[in-house]
């Protein structure tokens, strides 16, 4: 007995001893603080907290019950008002702004038309020739008007009629009065439609568009389906598909003077008057040539209004052209204008 107790006892202070040395190494190791080193400058480790972001209140708009003032309005730059019209932004270096007109011997220019005036001089066949060119732009379809005479013999000269309807620049019409037949639309009003059978038509839409038809090959129903705003029947057509043709439905083929219709897009069109019949100054054109020459001025479309005595273009309440005989009064004008209101 007395020797298991002592083997007790030993074992017991062993044990005391075991944990005393095993406490001391912990404390040194692993409680007590230390300092790292490296490179001889001591970084003493410590448990910062992560900062938090301190936000700014966001500032409250209070408003004054017994105040009588709005808040107050932040500005805003005014839309850019989206182009309008036949051109919509094209060609807008040719028209001015606001209500300024100019108005000079070589053109016209307004916020609504823009035209300008050229005339030229050719040889065909070593002949001379000499006509006059009113390049129009428009950006409402009522700008492009018909006027009638309302004499009592409905015939005036084309001069009187364009002053008569505050024409910027004017030509001769297509004679209809004088015609017992061929469709005539007139400012958007049907006038005639009955068909003469050997007259190509012209039709200027409102959407302004403009097309021409031959003979034999013109649907009215279609015509009326498009909203006319203008139609002319006396002819000939002088573009196929924008080139020039050889043959067209007119017995008055050979040298005269002209005038014509062109067109290139809606709102941009062209007015053409040759002289013609005097062998000193200008011979006039045949139809071939007044084809070519719509050709060369880039037209897509063009039409053959009434020529001879007939053929003149006013500008600027004057008269341009140099109509052989001194001219031939007229029943109607195709001319230029202001929009209507």
């Amino acid at each position: 007995m007395r020797n298991r107790l002592k083997i007790i006892i030993v074992c017991v202070i062993d044990a005391i001893v075991f944990a005393s040395l095993l406490l001391t190494f912990a404390w040194f190791h692993h409680a007590k603080p230390q300092k790292i080193t490296g490179h001889d400058i001591p970084i003493v480790f410590q448990n910062t907290p992560v900062p938090t972001a301190t936000l700014e209140p966001t500032p409250v708009t209070t408003v004054d019950p017994n105040s009588t003032e709005g808040p107050t309005p932040v500005p805003t730059e005014p839309p850019t008002p989206e182009p309008t019209g036949l051109l919509g932004a094209k060609f807008a270096e040719k028209f001015t702004t606001g209500d300024e007109v100019i108005y000079t011997d070589e053109c016209y220019r307004s916020s609504n038309v823009a035209i300008e005036i050229s005339e030229h001089s050719m040889k065909v066949y070593w002949c001379d020739v000499h006509y006059f060119v009113a390049d129009v732009y428009i950006r409402d379809i009522t700008s492009f008007r018909c006027a009638v005479s309302d004499d009592d013999d409905n015939k005036e000269w084309v001069l009187d009629m364009a002053r008569a309807n505050n024409a910027i620049v004017a030509t001769s019409g297509d004679y209809f009065l004088f015609h017992k037949s061929g469709l005539a639309i007139r400012n958007g009003q049907l006038l005639r439609d009955k068909l003469h059978p050997d007259q190509d038509v012209c039709v200027l839409y409102r959407d302004g568009t403009m097309e021409t038809y031959l003979k034999g090959q013109i649907d009215l129903n279609y015509i009326y389906s498009k909203d006319p705003w203008q139609a002319w029947s006396f002819g000939p057509r002088l573009l196929e598909n924008g080139e020039p043709m050889e043959v067209f439905n007119t017995s008055v083929e050979t040298w005269n003077p002209r005038c014509a219709i062109g067109y290139y897009e809606p709102g941009h069109y062209c007015l053409v008057v040759v002289d013609g019949r005097q062998t000193d100054y200008s011979y006039g054109l045949e139809m071939n040539e007044l084809s070519k020459l719509m050709y060369s001025l880039g037209c897509t479309e063009a039409y053959n209004l009434d020529g001879g005595m007939t053929a003149m273009m006013t500008y600027n309440d004057a008269l341009l052209s140099h109509p052989c005989g001194g001219g031939r009064k007229n029943c109607d004008i195709v001319y230029i204008a202001e929009p209507l209101v």
